[in-house]
């Protein structure tokens, strides 16, 4: 007879809780680029977590595009559609 699952008791599944918990508040903290870069030094560059790493650079190239579609010329543009004033009268 096997002991499949023997490790999985009520302590052991709020143990892995805990800790996904603390590694879900960790990776929150750290930027795409950053995220990126553990991949690297965890893994080696450009090895394993392909979709990761294909959400990651996506990520960065859309924070990219916004930011410099936001500011131009020093100055910043301004935004249309929904964020303008919706209070106006007909």
């Amino acid at each position: 007879m096997s002991r499949r699952g023997s490790n999985r008791s009520r302590y052991r599944r709020q143990e892995l809780r805990e800790q996904a918990i603390i590694f879900a508040e960790a990776r929150a903290t750290r930027s795409p680029k950053q995220q990126l870069a553990l991949l690297d030094l965890r893994l080696g560059v450009g090895m394993g977590a392909a979709k990761e790493r294909a959400a990651l650079a996506a990520l960065i190239e859309d924070r990219r595009k916004n930011k410099k579609g936001k500011v131009q010329n020093g100055k910043k543009t301004k935004q249309r559609g929904a964020a303008k004033n919706t209070s106006r009268k007909n």
